[in-house]
């Protein structure tokens, strides 16, 4: 089977590491086939006290920000995210050039964050750990748990 597009959620854990790894060895055998490595960040995360930034939002209570502020809040820390996954894979990703990207995205929770950007990007398989940081051993992760649930694209999961 050729795949166009291949998601890969990444929050830095050893099974996460491996489900990259998977899934740039199938784009060897897909030479058009592209990769998009995406962070789900809990919109519960997304809080003024963790922006680490100095000024008027620092401590400012969600209701009192304009739509504006508020998106600007929520770009900070997806930005913010984003940076630091970069920098998780160092060189990782070379060699693919504009065939991968690194994105960033928040949402409810991460499982419908990472259901809902694979739907809108036309992702036609998502390759993930079987479980993330903090899971329990032995048992599939919540994420990886709740992206099975909430989408019908296939899901291959992996130590």
């Amino acid at each position: 089977m050729k795949f166009r597009h291949i998601m890969v959620p990444y929050d830095g854990s050893d099974h996460a590491k491996n489900a990259l790894q998977y899934a740039k060895d199938l784009m060897d055998t897909c030479p058009e086939a592209r990769i998009s490595v995406v962070h789900a960040v809990p919109s519960s995360y997304v809080g003024t006290d963790r922006m680490g930034t100095e000024g008027a939002l620092d401590g400012v209570p969600y209701g009192m920000l304009d739509y504006e502020e508020y998106q600007g809040v929520v770009q900070h820390v997806l930005d913010e995210a984003k940076k630091r996954v970069t920098e998780n894979l160092g060189d990782t990703l070379a060699g693919l050039g504009d065939r991968a990207d690194v994105v960033a995205v928040a949402g409810a929770s991460p499982a419908d964050a990472l259901a809902r950007f694979a739907e809108e990007h036309d992702c036609d398989l998502i390759v993930m750990g079987r479980r993330g940081l903090g899971a329990i051993r032995g048992m599939l992760g919540s994420v990886s748990f709740g992206v099975l649930r909430a989408t019908d694209i296939p899901v291959l999961t992996v130590k």
